[in-house]
């Protein structure tokens, strides 16, 4: 429910308590003394779907733009009970979404002062280089819950489909200057952590799963961008409790940013452009979705003119993304192919493997595992070696099976990579 405050002047007053009154809508007026141009203040209250085509259809009967008005949420009015129950669907349209004007106002609430919005990066950054090196989940989430990164993604499209150039300006400064933060400080953190010994700087962090995980990004990981954009947007148009969907934004940015500090502080290049990557990916990924749902949504500026000024800054900028998206898409591209590549090469050894023994004198080995592990520091991350876990019985030995197995990935393969084999006891192992 929405409680609407309109200041008018005497010319439109009419035509605003006419189409309210063809709208069904109960209302009273006040006279406004103060001589500051407005005549009549106007009260009344809505349903919150029904309260953005109310509006369009007071703005074509004379409201104007930059005419005083108040929005406020409340609970209940008694006055609209009645009308509640026989608002139009044309009224309520296909999504309860907030107006307009209201959508401007929270967007640019959602953005911190710069003090503050540096000091919570700064933290959310170092929260996560924490958890990355020291490979906690639960440290990485810590961070995403204090990065104040979801205000800055939704007002700079806010900006653009309400043709507030004010707000776009400051969503792309607050967004570009978060992810600078989030990569400084990592860096730095991580330096000191590794020059003072606290983190050993001997460390191979680019064997740590959380941080592994953020390398060689792929498709998926630019689906996940675009659906977190769209999922931020629609918890702002909807008014809905947005702190988890603040997690999934900073989830496609802080832990890549930190990721990419950390390869900086560890001279590893390769994890921070890998990560760095990701980064700008998921940030113009969030970006471009947010466009597209909200206009989706309908959200348009007040006046035509506007509409169709907003419309081709939408195009261009949309264009913009997209081109830019596609361009630094390459390596997410070609991460896949070699993800799809190193799957099929995986079934391969493994099939080979198994061949090998099924055909040895070992009657008593089993295959448990057979996995490719790739090389995290290197740009196309080629295969760097197989581990092969073998199952055998307690007390037994098989000098030359190493040797055999081996040369059964080498053979089938043709890669020149490092066989590492090993046993593990088995009680009774599966006979063949």
């Amino acid at each position: 429910m929405r409680l609407v405050e309109l200041a008018l002047p005497s010319d439109v007053v009419p035509a605003v308590k006419r189409t309210l009154d063809d709208e069904g809508i109960d209302y009273y007026t006040i006279r406004e003394t103060s001589g500051k141009g407005y005549d009549t203040i106007v009260h009344f209250s809505v349903e919150t779907p029904a309260l953005e085509p109310v509006l369009h259809r007071l703005y074509e009967a004379g409201l104007r733009a930059e005419d005083h008005g108040v929005i406020v949420d409340v609970e209940t009015d008694l006055l609209t009970e009645i009308w509640r129950d026989h608002v139009s669907e044309s009224h309520v349209g296909h999504h309860a979404r907030i107006a307009d004007a209201e959508l401007q106002t929270q967007a640019a609430n959602q953005i911190m002062d710069p003090y503050s919005f540096v000091q919570m990066t700064v933290l959310s950054a170092l929260v996560a280089t924490v958890g990355l090196i020291l490979d906690s989940a639960a440290a990485i989430i810590g961070a995403m819950v204090i990065a104040p990164l979801l205000g800055p993604a939704l007002s700079s499209t806010v900006g653009t489909v309400v043709d507030d150039q004010s707000l776009f300006r400051k969503g792309v400064v607050y967004q570009v200057g978060g992810v600078l933060a989030a990569v400084a400080s990592a860096s730095v953190f991580a330096w000191l952590l590794r020059i003072t010994s606290i983190a050993p700087p001997g460390k191979a962090v680019a064997n740590t799963a959380q941080i592994a995980s953020r390398l060689s990004p792929d498709i998926l990981s630019l689906i996940l961008a675009l659906a977190a954009g769209a999922a931020g947007v629609l918890s702002l148009a909807t008014r809905t409790k947005n702190a988890i969907i603040g997690v999934m934004i900073a989830a496609a940015l802080v832990p890549p940013a930190a990721t990419a500090g950390i390869g900086i502080a560890w001279d590893l290049p390769v994890v921070a452009i890998d990560a760095g990557i990701l980064v700008v990916v998921n940030v113009l990924a969030i970006n471009l979705a947010g466009l597209g749902v909200f206009w989706y949504l309908g959200y348009r500026p007040p006046t035509w003119l506007g509409i169709e000024e907003t419309r081709r800054t939408l195009l261009k900028r949309s264009t913009v993304l997209l081109l830019a998206i596609l361009a630094v898409s390459v390596p997410l591209f070609v991460t896949t192919n070699s993800k799809i590549q190193g799957s099929q090469l995986e079934t391969q050894v493994d099939d080979d493997v198994r061949r090998a023994i099924d055909d040895s004198r070992y009657e008593d080995v089993t295959v448990r595992s057979v996995r490719v592990v790739k090389k995290p520091t290197a740009v196309t991350h080629p295969p760097q070696r197989v581990v092969v876990e073998l199952g055998v019985p307690p007390g037994e030995h098989y000098p030359q099976l190493a040797e055999e197995v081996g040369e059964a990935v080498t053979d089938g393969t043709d890669l020149d990579v490092g066989v590492r084999v090993r046993y593990v006891h088995v009680a009774n192992p599966v006979s063949r």
